[in-house]
C-alpha cells in the first residue's frame, strides 16, 4: 500500500484529521501544534498522509486495514509528542538560562542585568539573544556598563551532551553592537564601575551573606607574608584559607581591628589599638572588629611568631609548623553564628588547577594555582589539586634555595640550602585510584627543578616521581566546563566620564580565536571577568 507525504505551510483542515480526498483515498493532516505558549518561533506546518489504495479495497472488513490505520494513529500521536516534547525542551533552556543570568547578576556581579528576548533551537545549539544591558553598580550614573544590540552563541550539542553536560564546547561567541561606558567616581579619576563589578566579580566566592564575613589568610609573594583580613584580596595577593569569621562593622563589645605596616620587619600585623611606635604606621580604616574579651560561640585568637619567614600571624591554636605562639589579640567565631560555617567559595569544590608560571626575571618556571604572582606570566594547566589538607594527603611547599636564587615545590622537609616556605596545595605521596604520577624534572640550563606529568619538556631531564595528583577534576566534584572557543566583538562604541567631563569613542572590533585556552578560564565566573578587561582594556587604550 503506498503512501504520499506533502508538506505545505498551511492549517489543518477543520474538517478533522481523517478523511478522503477527491480521487477516494484516505487522507491524514498532522499539524505542528505543540507550541503550547512557549512563545518560541516554531514553524507550523501541516504534513499530510495520502493513502493510496486500491479501488476494490473495503475499509470496513480488511483486518490488515484497520492495523495499518492503527499504526497511522500512532505515528501521529508520536509525531505530535516528539514536537511537543521539543518545543517544551527549547523553552526549559531558555527559561533555565534566564534564571542563570538573574542569579548570576546578583550573586556575582552585585548589580542587574536586563536581557530582551532569547532564542534558543535546540537542533542547532544557537541561542540568541536580543539587547542585553548590564545595570551600573550603586554610586554611578543610570547608563549601564555595557550594552549590546545582539548576541550569538553557537553551542556544539553533540559534544555538550556527550560529556553528559559537564562541559559546554561554545564554538563562536558573537555581539554585535557594543557600548562600554567607562565611570570614575571622582572629578578627575576615583575609583571606576568596572573595577567595582571586577571587585564583587572576583570575591564573589569569598563571601556569605550578611555582616559576619569570613576573614582569610592572603599570600603576598612579593613581600613574602601573610595578611589576613576579608574579601578583596589587596593587590599583588592569593587567597589561603579562612581562618575565622568576624563583624565587618561595629557590634556590642566588639572593638576595631587594624593592619599596621612595621616599617622595621617590612611587614603587616594586625591587632587592636594604636601604633606602639613612629616606626609603625596604623591603617586608615579597621579591616574587621572583634571582640576584646569572650561573647557566646567565640573562641581566643593568638598572635603567631615564625623565625624562619619572620613574620607574625593570627590564628586559633594550635600553632603552625615552626611558629612560635604569642600573645592572645582577641575573639572570634570559628563558626558562623547563623550557620554559615563556610564561605560560598571555589575551595568548596575541593580541587583546582596548578598552572605552570614563567618568571621572565628570575628566568625561572612556578608552579601553584591562580592567579600570577608577581612578574609571572601564565601557562597552562598541569593537574588538579586539593586546596585544602584532607586526611591522606601531603603539602607541596614553596621553597627558596639561595645558592641558584631559585623556587623549588615538593613535599616533605626542606633539602640540603633550602628554606621551607607556604604549603600551595595538597596531594597524595601513593597513588589512588584517579591519580597520576607527578614527576620531577631537572632543566641544566635555567638550573631549575620543574613538577608535571608526561615526557620531559625540551632540556628537561626526568628525576623521579614527586607525588600523585589527578589529570582532571575527578567527576564527582567536577563543576561545568565552558570551552569558549572563537569571539567577535563587533563594532565596540565606548564613553569615559569623570564627575566633571566625559568623552566618546569608536573603537571597532575585537577577536579572539580560542578565549578558554587563550587565557585559560573555563567557568562562568572566570570568562566575564576575563571579557569585561578585554573590552575595557581596549576602552581604556582608546582613551590613553
Amino acid at each position: 500500500m503506498p503512501i504520499a507525504v506533502m508538506q505545505e505551510d498551511s492549517i489543518t483542515p477543520s474538517s478533522g484529521p481523517l478523511g478522503l480526498n477527491e480521487m477516494g483515498n484516505l487522507t491524514l493532516n498532522l499539524k505542528n501544534s505543540a507550541a503550547n505558549g512557549s512563545q518560541l518561533p516554531l514553524p507550523t506546518t501541516t504534513t499530510t498522509l495520502e493513502l493510496l489504495l486500491p479501488p476494490t479495497t473495503n475499509l470496513g472488513v480488511t483486518s490488515a486495514a484497520v492495523s495499518f490505520l492503527g499504526f497511522v494513529f500512532s505515528l501521529a500521536i508520536g509525531t505530535t509528542c516528539f514536537v511537543g516534547c521539543v518545543a517544551g525542551l527549547q523553552y526549559t533552556v531558555v527559561k533555565a538560562v534566564e534564571a542563570g543570568i538573574e542569579r548570576f547578576d546578583r550573586d556575582y556581579l552585585g548589580t542587574d542585568i536586563e536581557i530582551g528576548e532569547m532564542h534558543f533551537n535546540i537542533f542547532t545549539g544557537r541561542l540568541e539573544v536580543d539587547a542585553l544591558e548590564m545595570k551600573n553598580p550603586e554610586g554611578f550614573s543610570d547608563k549601564g556598563v555595557v550594552k549590546a544590540a545582539h548576541f550569538v552563541f553557537d553551542i556544539d550539542m553533540m559534544k555538550t551532551i556527550a560529556s553528559r553536560f559537564h562541559e559546554v564546547e561554545i564554538t563562536e561567541l558573537v555581539v554585535e553592537g557594543i557600548t562600554a561606558n567607562l565611570e570614575f567616581d571622582g572629578y578627575f579619576s576615583g575609583k571606576s564601575n568596572v573595577q567595582t563589578v571586577l571587585d564583587f566579580l572576583n570575591n564573589a566566592d569569598l563571601r556569605v551573606e550578611g555582616h559576619i564575613q569570613p576573614v582569610y589568610c592572603f599570600w603576598h609573594a612579593g613581600n613574602h607574608e601573610h595578611t589576613f583580613h576579608c574579601a578583596p584580596a589587596w593587590p599583588g595577593e592569593v587567597v589561603g584559607d579562612q581562618v575565622f569569621f568576624a563583624p565587618l562593622h561595629e557590634v556590642p563589645h566588639s572593638k576595631p581591628v587594624y593592619d599596621f605596616w612595621s616599617f622595621t620587619q617590612r611587614e603587616h600585623i594586625f591587632r587592636m589599638g594604636e601604633q606602639h611606635s613612629m616606626l609603625e604606621k596604623k591603617g586608615s580604616e579597621p579591616v574587621f572588629y572583634a571582640f576584646e574579651t569572650m561573647v557566646p560561640g567565640t573562641e581566643p585568637v593568638y598572635q603567631f611568631w615564625h623565625p624562619g619567614n619572620k613574620e607574625h600571624t593570627i590564628h586559633f591554636e594550635p600553632a603552625w609548623p615552626m611558629e612560635e605562639k604569642g600573645d592572645l589579640l582577641f575573639f572570634a567565631y570559628r563558626e558562623h553564628p547563623d550557620g554559615a560555617s563556610k564561605a560560598r567559595r571555589k575551595a568548596a569544590t575541593k580541587f583546582e588547577p596548578v598552572c605552570d608560571f614563567w618568571h621572565s626575571g628570575m628566568q625561572q618556571h612556578t608552579f601553584h594555582m591562580k592567579p600570577a604572582w608577581g612578574g609571572e606570566k601564565l601557562g597552562k594547566v598541569q593537574f588538579y589539586a586539593h586546596t585544602k589538607h584532607e586526611d591522606g594527603l601531603v603539602p607541596v611547599n614553596d621553597y627558596w634555595h639561595e645558592a641558584s636564587r631559585r623556587k623549588r615545590f615538593h613535599t616533605g622537609d626542606a633539602r640540603k640550602g633550602e628554606e621551607k616556605r607556604s604549603p600551595l596545595f595538597w596531594v597524595h605521596e601513593t597513588q589512588v585510584t584517579g591519580t597520576e604520577p607527578v614527576f620531577e624534572f631537572f632543566h641544566e640550563k635555567h638550573n631549575e627543578y620543574n613538577i608535571h606529568m608526561g615526557p620531559p619538556w625540551q632540556g628537561e631531564v626526568k628525576q623521579r616521581i614527586a607525588f600523585y595528583a589527578h589529570r582532571e577534576v575527578p567527576s564527582m566534584f567536577r563543576d561545568l566546563r565552558i570551552n569558549l572557543r572563537r569571539v567577535e566583538l563587533i563594532d565596540i562604541t565606548a564613553t569615559s566620564s569623570t564627575r566633571l567631563a566625559g568623552m566618546k569613542i569608536n573603537l571597532g572590533s575585537l577577536g579572539f580565536l580560542n578565549f578558554s585556552e587563550q587565557f585559560q578560564v573555563f567557568d562562568a565566573q572566570s570568562i566575564v571577568s576575563v571579557m569585561v578587561k578585554q573590552l575595557f582594556g581596549k576602552v581604556s587604550l582608546g582613551f590613553a
